[in-house]
């Protein structure tokens, strides 16, 4: 490729500048990872005085898995009179909403010409229940979604040490089922480990998942849900960093939830989130930017070095491009792996060691057979063979507007999960 003499500083300064950001943000996260092999302090805090909780379950045609979800609900182990479930039924055309009430939920039904959509339901029910005045907290799950008997109790002495926005501890619930469920377990299981858990050590904020969040009353008075976002949840996190809030990791407490156990399903959903991704970036990112640089955040710093690896595929393709325009310049990449001696094998170490080192550590911290690791390969290897599609498809869906639902199947009970992990 030719590259007119004058262009040449230019391009050399654009290549080098690309290598380097995501050369460190490689380096970065690897660095972070590395916590995630110590031993983990217990969270002191105290459950008491209790809180109060409104619990909320939007759902759209689920009468297929809603029973399990309410049954896991009622079963906390947490006083009656301080909680209740509100199930948000969404344009349901089923038996959600005649379930959901013969369980003894409160259902707030949402039918006929109005807005659709799962961000606009939670976004409306959460300003009717905020109305009524009587929670300390409101806790969202999904209509496929379990939670431990002690979710709420962990909660409220999360509470109590004055936080305001909390993640729970995200694990999968149908992780056995066939090969794509086992990969998605071990793929979670890697994230919770090497990267939740060192985020939280270091104060960072955590990452929202839609399912097991908690938010005093008093927060989502100010920070609305976005009805017209695909991924509500993680629209929500950057405006809450954005405003100086941080999100808390609870690790005590945990929210079971389905994987696709179709890769149609797992296709069909990794696009939705990746046009949601898209759409949050664009609304987010510089502003993330702005307040990590003007005001030394750390914790935007880190958001907004995640929220801008939605471009990676962009931001890869570019370097490549840039730095065969660059050849026979300097190439910052090309003289690192070359200084000092030695530095090319050691990026390959560490490249190479953590495809055995952290699927095992993970594995044996979660107490999973060590053969699942094997899945951490499959993983890497769909990574690559879908990015592509994936992007494309995210493309051509943010033109349209219209996303396909995730179907929801799997039948696993609370009473299944808490007997097999004692």
């Amino acid at each position: 490729m030719y590259i007119p003499s004058p262009w040449n500083l230019p391009v050399t300064l654009a290549a080098n500048a690309l290598e380097f950001f995501l050369l460190g943000t490689w380096l970065f996260y690897l660095l972070l990872s590395l916590r995630g092999f110590f031993s983990r302090p217990s969270t002191p805090g105290n459950s008491l005085p209790l809180r109060s909780f409104a619990v909320l379950l939007p759902a759209h045609d689920e009468e297929n898995v809603i029973p399990m979800a309410l049954d896991s609900l009622k079963r906390i182990n947490y006083p009656a009179g301080l909680f209740d479930i509100y199930v948000v039924a969404d344009h349901c055309t089923d038996r959600t909403a005649a379930i959901a009430r013969a369980a003894g939920a409160k259902v707030l039904e949402y039918c006929g010409e109005g807005v659709r959509g799962k961000g606009h339901a939670i976004c409306r029910a959460t300003k009717e229940i905020l109305a009524l005045g009587r929670y300390d907290a409101l806790c969202f799950f999904d209509a496929d979604s379990l939670a431990h008997p002690e979710f709420l109790m962990a909660m409220s002495a999360h509470l109590n040490r004055g936080e305001t926005a909390i993640q729970g501890h995200e694990v999968p619930k149908n992780p056995r089922a066939n090969w794509l469920t086992k990969t998605l377990f071990v793929s979670q299981v890697i994230f919770n480990n090497f990267y939740q858990y060192p985020k939280h050590y270091f104060g960072f904020s955590a990452t929202l998942h839609g399912k097991g969040m908690c938010f005093t009353a008093a927060l989502l008075k100010d920070f609305q849900w976005d009805g017209n976002c695909l991924t509500e949840d993680i629209e929500m996190q950057m405006r809450l960093v954005r405003a100086g809030v941080r999100v808390y990791f609870a690790p005590e407490a945990i929210v079971y939830d389905e994987v696709p156990s179709d890769i149609r399903e797992h296709f069909h959903r990794s696009v939705r989130w990746a046009v949601g991704a898209l759409e949050t970036a664009k609304k987010h990112v510089w502003g993330l930017w702005k307040r990590a640089v003007l005001k030394l955040d750390y914790r935007a710093f880190e958001t907004a070095l995640r929220l801008t690896q939605t471009y990676r595929f962009m931001l890869g393709a570019s370097m490549a491009l840039l730095m065969y325009a660059n050849k026979g310049h300097f190439n910052f990449l090309f003289w690192i792996f070359d200084h000092p001696k030695g530095a090319r094998l050691t990026f390959k170490l560490l490249n190479w060691i953590p495809l055995a080192l952290y699927p095992t550590a993970a594995l044996l911290i979660d107490g999973t057979p060590l053969g699942y690791a094997v899945y951490y390969l499959v993983m890497i290897l769909m990574s690559i063979v879908m990015v592509i599609p994936i992007y494309l498809g995210a493309l051509h869906l943010k033109k349209r507007r219209r996303w396909h639902r995730t179907a929801h199947s799997s039948l696993v009970s609370i009473e299944e999960i808490v007997a097999d992990k004692t």
